[in-house]
């Protein structure tokens, strides 16, 4: 059991919409005017601008071999990865599907692709605009690329699955499996278990449910077979999240409260955690769902504390197994000098599994001490604030340097 949970909290992650997805080639791999093939700008973002009008269309409201058509002349490839995204957008259920031709990006296609096309494939920026039907109650936005290509007739499809650093969403890469329930949603291109995924989902929906009794969202979770595909969907570094087992965020990257929030889950670190070790990462991840995490400012020590606190207040496990990383801690060394913060939290510190685990029970502390009905209010208030430091005068009638004091003295007595 304790190999098992160790760290389950570090295992969660909060992504930060804003900074993560960027180019991964850095400002190189942006936008240029510059043409690369024989046509110039505007006559291929004309043509661009035609085709994916009529794609839009046709992925959501067309047959397989309209979709098709659209594919370059001869390609089968390309016709067959056009069919298979048709597929998935009404697997998926997308709905409210369009695409707009931004410009060309600065990525250069491949020279045996170049060459296949006799030099007049190039890669756009695109603008996706989609919703979940049933799931998501607005649109997202997405600038993604996609490799094209100038014809006689104008501008033909070529893949979706270039890589240029761009997000690019999971129904656009690959083949995917969907389940999907009154709670949740399940999207995966992997060919096993997605029943399982559903299963998690649901109970953590449930388990929101009994401490945050008014919300009744559903949740959406992605599920993408290797860590290439969720670095690609999440439009961040290679590597970024390989210690991460599930990250929150906006489906389109934004900060825009009102996108809608999804959870993405790394299976490589996932699958290990064993049945237990999911679902409280799960929760832990639908608690952000509930509380609009996704474009939160609070102070991230109560933003993932009360997830965990969420997720772990009906899971029956003792806090040797639950917190066995930060009490070893202050064994060695004594309590934090303070509570967590973004660097305890960075994806790359190796002692996150501590910091989250510190912040569950700063959270856990106050719930004691207060009432869970308090927690809750604080929590409510910090986020709308951005702070803590109001409502812990108005709703706890204590400051933050108190609290952290009862909090190290916690730590200590768990320690024993």
């Amino acid at each position: 059991m304790l190999s098992l949970l160790l760290g389950i909290a570090g295992f969660a992650a909060l992504r930060d919409p804003q900074t993560a997805r960027v180019p991964a080639g850095g400002p190189s791999a942006g936008r240029t005017t510059a043409g690369s093939g024989a046509e110039p700008d505007d006559v291929r973002g004309d043509a661009a601008t035609a085709l994916l009008q009529r794609l839009g269309t046709r992925l959501e409201h067309g047959t397989a071999a309209q979709v098709a058509e659209l594919a370059y002349p001869g390609d089968r490839a390309a016709a067959r990865e056009l069919r298979q995204i048709r597929a998935n957008v009404r697997a998926v259920g997308i709905t409210d599907l369009s695409m707009r031709y931004v410009d060309e990006d600065g990525g250069r296609v491949p020279p045996a692709r170049q060459r296949a096309y006799h030099g007049r494939a190039w890669v756009g920026n695109v603008q996706l605009t989609w919703r979940i039907r049933g799931f998501d109650a607005t649109d997202s936005k997405l600038e993604t690329t996609l490799t094209l290509v100038q014809t006689a007739h104008g501008a033909a499809f070529a893949t979706a699955r270039g890589s240029y650093g761009n997000a690019t969403p999971l129904w656009l890469l690959q083949p995917v499996r969907v389940r999907r329930t009154p709670k949740a949603l399940v999207v995966t291109t992997r060919r096993d278990r997605p029943a399982r995924f559903v299963q998690l989902a649901d109970q953590a929906v449930l388990d929101v449910r009994k401490v945050l009794r008014s919300w009744h969202g559903r949740l959406v979770v992605e599920v993408p077979g290797l860590q290439v595909e969720l670095a690609r969907v999440l439009g961040s570094e290679p590597g970024a999240y390989n210690g991460i087992a599930a990250v929150t965020t906006t489906a389109d990257g934004s900060r825009d409260p009102r996108a809608p929030v999804h959870i993405f889950v790394n299976p490589r670190v996932f699958d290990p955690l064993g049945p237990r070790g999911s679902q409280i990462v799960m929760s832990h991840e639908a608690t952000h769902v509930a509380t609009g995490a996704a474009t939160s400012s609070m102070p991230t020590w109560l933003l993932e504390g009360f997830a965990d606190y969420v997720a772990l207040a009906h899971a029956d496990l003792s806090v040797s197994v639950t917190a066995s990383q930060i009490l070893a801690q202050v064994r060695r060394k004594g309590p934090p000098g303070h509570l967590p913060g973004h660097a305890e939290f960075d994806p790359t510190n190796t002692a996150l599994g501590a910091s989250y685990e510190a912040a569950w029970l700063a959270c856990r502390l106050l719930g004691q001490e207060y009432g869970q009905r308090r927690l809750i209010e604080f929590y409510r208030d910090s986020d709308r604030l951005s702070s803590t430091r109001q409502p812990f005068r108005t709703v706890l009638h204590t400051d933050q340097a108190r609290f952290t004091r009862a909090w190290q003295r916690y730590l200590r007595t768990l320690a024993g």
